[in-house]
């Protein structure tokens, strides 16, 4: 069991989307740092480019962490959403065996070439320093049957042929979650950065890239420091104008 990682738990009937309950809740009060908000219905969930979550009712799990990283800097955000990443893979490499698991970029996690979770860190800033971070996860548990509008979408279940125990998935989650977290709160950038390069889904491979109306390949060799995707040819991609980039695999 995590040390305070969903220790203080928030169980919602439903909701239109958990990290606009712990963004409310932040600003009416303080919560114990690791506070939860979960729901098992969940109905306007967001994702990355201002996408919808598409969550089967008690199947997976979505919910948000409230986290106070006061040690990173605004220019250092990107590194939390690295460990954050790497929670995520560390607990769905722990069951998932025989499959490459790797963080497409910046944040989505991928079993293959097929998407399992998703990431939405939204973070408050207060001076130079990141005040609070509100970490939205949606994690593929039991739900076998998606939209025809996310065609590579893949759970655990479909995996291993297996119904998952939410709870106990849950509760596993939270502890890889904290373990990296802390690493990085440890100052552990170092390895966070080895180990989210090594993640890389698409690392050393061609790959088409839409960045606004434009179409491109290019190889990816890495992320720097901002979270930039490093292309060949000495190209950037920038994570927090996603809205303008595609990147296929």
């Amino acid at each position: 069991m995590a040390l305070f990682t969903g220790t203080n738990l928030i169980d919602l009937d439903s909701a239109d989307s958990t990290n606009n309950y712990a963004l409310n809740l932040l600003k009416e009060k303080q919560p114990f740092e690791g506070t939860v908000v979960r729901t098992f219905r969940q109905s306007l969930g967001r994702g990355q480019r201002q996408k919808q979550w598409d969550s089967e009712d008690f199947s997976n799990l979505t919910f948000s962490i409230i986290y106070y990283p006061v040690f990173l800097s605004v220019n250092k955000q990107f590194q939390l959403s690295k460990a954050i990443a790497l929670g995520v893979t560390d607990f769905v490499k722990s069951i998932v065996k025989k499959e490459p698991v790797k963080v497409k970029w910046p944040n989505d996690i991928y079993v293959g070439d097929k998407k399992i979770a998703g990431i939405l860190i939204e973070n408050s800033v207060s001076g130079t320093k990141i005040s609070s971070a509100v970490i939205g996860i949606g994690l593929n548990i039991n739900q076998t049957i998606f939209s025809p509008e996310i065609p590579n979408a893949v759970s655990l279940k479909m995996i291993t042929g297996k119904d998952m125990d939410l709870e106990s998935c849950f509760q596993q989650l939270c502890v890889s979650l904290e373990v990296r977290y802390m690493q990085l709160k440890a100052g552990n950038e170092k390895l966070i950065d080895e180990l989210y390069h090594n993640t890389l889904f698409g690392l050393n491979e061609e790959r088409e890239f839409m960045i606004g109306n434009k179409h491109i390949f290019a190889k990816i060799i890495g992320v720097d420091d901002l979270g930039r995707l490093k292309l060949n040819e000495g190209l950037f991609v920038n994570a927090y104008d996603l809205h303008h980039v595609v990147f296929r695999i």
